[in-house]
């Protein structure tokens, strides 16, 4: 948001210096710069997925973990329970 207000600010102020006759060749370099930090100048993307490891999570996770031990291996992938896995009792 402050680059996209930055910019607007910069497009205004060169377009007041116009029409006040006090243009310069330095109006040209600021609406290019405004043109390069103005973030609806490209396709908006969705960002990126935060972190989700152990470290991250263990403030979310209430639970007691020495009864319920932490679902996830050291690899971040989902740990099934013996018995989800068919191994108990097959």
């Amino acid at each position: 948001m402050e680059c996209w207000r930055l910019a607007k600010d910069i497009r205004a102020f060169c377009s007041a210096a116009r029409q006040a006759d006090a243009a310069a060749d330095w109006t040209q370099w600021a609406e290019q710069y405004a043109a390069s930090i103005d973030p609806l100048a490209a396709a908006l993307a969705t960002p990126a997925d935060p972190p989700a490891t152990q470290h991250h999570l263990r403030e979310h996770f209430r639970g007691d973990t020495y009864a319920y031990p932490w679902p996830f291996g050291k690899d971040g992938q989902w740990n099934l329970a013996d018995d989800a896995m068919g191994t108990a009792g097959d």
